[in-house]
């Protein structure tokens, strides 16, 4: 029989404002970066679109 799980612990306390900064600003880069790829793979289904042999 297996031992049950400890309950996790509450939310740790806020993090320094340096801290706050940087998860901000890398929240910023990822958003960014993935609003590239979105565009990137809209492009590229509309390409597939227009020259796939099925249509």
């Amino acid at each position: 029989m297996m031992p049950a799980r400890k309950a996790r612990k509450s939310a740790q306390p806020s993090a320094a404002p340096a801290d706050q900064d940087a998860v901000a600003e890398c929240a910023a880069q990822l958003r960014k970066i993935g609003d590239k790829l979105n565009l990137q793979q809209k492009l590229l289904n509309v390409l597939y679109k227009l020259f796939s042999p099925g249509t």
